[in-house]
């Protein structure tokens, strides 16, 4: 020791000696920690992926709905890129407000409702936590999932009978198909569900009368409808199915109601729409049900609902399909060069309010219905 230096105190190789053991202690927890920590995979910009969004079963037949539930099924899939599982994805499959995530395995499964005609697209929303191997994603690995995609299809199966030359133009052609049910199942194919009930809301100044409500109602309130507000033009609707019974009509003016006299009913005409015009009383709330403040005419039309079959064309390219009968039999008569392409079919769930009739085996122009968003547009034939 040179001469002068002072001798450390006890106290003194405490402090230093513990904060030796402090700083070896926290670089062992830094080493333990990095040794723990996602690394990432080996960046390859400008690399090809191999990327698959699998589903195990991606076309389902559609089920009547069930009470016990006995409709509603699991559809299970895989996210894959380069054949290793994609773990922690985040997926969103369009028929739910819900998100579902990727296991380890890459695997995913979701509650699909079989009742129902659709297309569900499943699509890749996030992978911030997304890791293959255990290591983090890459930038062109995740530009790649990005892009991932699936739908999975839920359809009534199409058969196709027979396809002959049309006899009015040796151009086209037409093609016979049935819609197969499930066994026990009932399709309901499109017909009339509704009539429309309409007509003009005035005062007894002959006014229209904005935002009044006119009721129908049977046996006491049963069976009861209510129509849109009046516009400002005193117009009403509502579509309703009318019963061979003495119907009650009322109309309501804010917290005000006015009804026909009493023991007076309102005889709906059966299968048919009718028009309706009401004059309101200018003193007391009882109607005078006899014109011209009461006025009643049938009128033309139907609200028709119900299932239609088509084909996955471009709106420009012309065909005819007809209106399935209760076997599910239609006819779509299309260009030889078109049907020679193998276009897709397509189903939906049509309601149209028909000014006229229609019936089984009318033929629809394309422009007359077409495919929604989540309706099933892919749909190949059974030949």
């Amino acid at each position: 020791m040179k001469k002068g230096a002072q001798t450390p105190t006890m106290k003194q190789l405490y402090r230093i000696s513990m904060s030796l053991l402090l700083a070896v202690t926290l670089a062992g927890c830094a080493g333990h920690s990095s040794r723990h920590a996602t690394e990432a995979l080996p960046s390859s910009p400008g690399t090809k992926h191999d990327v698959r969004l699998e589903i195990d079963q991606p076309v389902f037949p559609i089920k009547q709905w069930k009470s016990d539930g006995s409709h509603m099924t699991s559809v299970k899939g895989k996210l894959l890129i380069d054949d290793r599982p994609v773990a922690n994805g985040m997926l969103h499959p369009s028929n739910t407000a819900t998100h579902v995530m990727t296991g380890k395995d890459g695997s995913f499964k979701n509650t699909l409702d079989q009742s129902l005609l659709s297309d569900i697209k499943v699509n890749v929303t996030s992978l911030d936590q997304a890791t293959v191997s255990g290591k983090r994603l890459t930038e062109d690995m995740t530009k790649s999932l990005q892009s991932a995609s699936a739908t999975v299809s839920v359809y009534y199966p199409i058969r196709v009978t027979h396809v002959e030359d049309s006899p009015q133009d040796d151009s086209q052609v037409r093609v016979h198909g049935q819609v197969i049910p499930g066994k026990g199942d009932v399709v309901s194919f499109f017909q009339v569900d509704k009539y429309r009930m309409g007509g003009v809301v005035k005062d007894a100044d002959g006014k229209p009368v904005e935002n009044a409500v006119v009721w129908f109602d049977r046996d006491k309130g049963e069976g009861f409808g209510k129509s849109t507000p009046t516009d400002r033009n005193g117009n009403y609707s509502i579509y309703y199915w009318p019963e061979d019974e003495d119907t009650h009509l009322s109309v309501t003016v804010g917290t005000k109601r006015y009804t026909l006299p009493e023991g007076r009913v309102f005889k709906m005409p059966e299968q048919t729409s009718v028009e309706i015009d009401i004059t309101l009383p200018k003193k007391g709330t009882v109607i005078d049900d006899k014109p011209p403040n009461l006025v009643s005419v049938t009128s033309a039309g139907a609200m028709y609902t119900g299932v239609l079959v088509g084909l996955n064309l471009p709106k420009e390219v012309p065909y005819t399909a007809t209106i399935p009968d209760k076997q599910g039999r239609f006819v779509i008569t299309v260009s030889k060069k078109i049907w020679e392409q193998k276009p897709a079919f397509f189903e939906t769930t049509a309601s149209k309010f028909v000014e006229g009739s229609l019936t089984t085996g009318d033929s629809l122009p394309p422009h007359y219905f077409q495919p929604a968003e989540e309706d099933p547009k892919n749909i190949t034939p059974m030949m």
